[in-house]
């Protein structure tokens, strides 16, 4: 089992702090490392990538994630080429339809036929293959080693074009089990129509996190990563049962949500959610708590499991999952 962590670069912290977090992430054992990429809330992420591209040497870097709406694909790719220069073969393209980059600036979303055809561009670009844009014939110059292309998906659509297309998918939802078992699912089913197989495609889980001796102190500091959440599954087509006893919670939380505020912990839409339902999609609490929730995932088909690092000490936050928590997790993988 892999693991990762995602973070956004707040307009207060350093751009140069990225490259140490990701640093010490990568001594204490971590595998990935995602930087949010969100142009109007976030500082840049593919300066913040670039430089930790040059301080590190084995773990991989991406944004989490990118959209074609606000980048357009060709530019992506030219600048994902250029991250997998300067880390030698370590980027991996973060992908959806776009959240809070595209919200705060009052555009809408792509759509998945669209995001399936810009897909299919970049991998084309970034094989130095011609393809056709606004009918004239392209080709990316800079076309070096290919990029994975991973994409971020939540609902039935979305993870089945991830199995259809891509190298990974990205599953937005939380650590419940019955939610992930069910996104899984989906994947497969659109892996499995497009002639592929579900290990063909990498399946990374994101979830938030808070790792305090206090649980209580935990659950109201994953809060704001919970309510985000929340104000997803408030526009779920299909929700999984699971999560019926708190759909009056996604709604308040879709309506008072400030994208402006978006994972902040000073977020005051996170009081739109119970403590209940932060305990039910998130991980929050001691060491020995935080690894027993995540124990049934495990038996999941994932890959990867991806943390969000929090702000406020993300240093000590860190040393604290390497030190005390990813051991438990090696242990309880290797005992399965």
């Amino acid at each position: 089992m892999r693991i990762g962590f995602m973070m956004v670069l707040s307009p207060r912290e350093p751009i140069l702090r990225f490259p140490d977090i990701a640093s010490h992430a990568e001594e204490v054992g971590f595998d990935m490392a995602w930087l949010g990429e969100s142009q109007m809330i976030s500082k840049d992420a593919y300066m913040a990538l670039a430089l930790a591209a040059r301080e590190t040497k084995k773990i991989f870097l991406g944004p989490g994630v990118a959209n074609p709406v606000t980048r357009h694909p060709t530019v992506l790719a030219n600048t994902m080429a250029a991250l997998n220069e300067i880390g030698k073969g370590r980027a991996v393209l973060g992908i959806g339809t776009g959240d809070s980059a595209v919200h705060t600036i009052g555009a809408r979303p792509a759509t998945v036929k669209q995001l399936r055809a810009d897909v299919e561009c970049m991998r084309a670009l970034f094989t130095g293959d011609e393809v056709l844009i606004n009918e004239t014939p392209a080709r990316l110059l800079t076309a070096g080693e290919t990029v994975p292309i991973w994409i971020s998906a939540s609902q039935p659509r979305m993870l089945q074009l991830a199995g259809a297309v891509a190298d990974g998918v990205v599953v937005m939802g939380g650590a419940e089990p019955g939610i992930t078992e069910w996104q899984i699912d989906h994947v497969r089913r659109g892996a499995e129509a497009a002639g592929r197989s579900l290990d063909d495609v990498f399946v990374d889980l994101w979830f938030g996190i808070s790792l305090a001796d206090d649980t209580e102190r935990a659950i109201q500091d994953v809060r704001p990563w919970a309510t985000s959440q929340a104000r997803f599954l408030a526009r779920w087509k299909e929700l999984p049962r699971s999560v019926e006893p708190f759909r009056e919670e996604f709604e308040r939380a879709f309506q008072e949500y400030d994208f402006f505020e978006h994972l902040s912990r000073h977020a005051k839409h996170a009081t739109a959610i119970s403590d209940e339902f932060v305990d039910f999609i998130a991980v929050a609490g001691p060491p020995e708590r935080c690894a027993e929730k995540i124990r049934p995932l495990l038996d999941l088909k994932i890959d990867q499991l991806t943390f969000t690092l929090l702000p406020g000490g993300r240093m000590e936050r860190i040393s604290r999952f390497g030190k005390e928590l990813m051991p438990l997790i090696e242990n309880m993988n290797t005992t399965k």
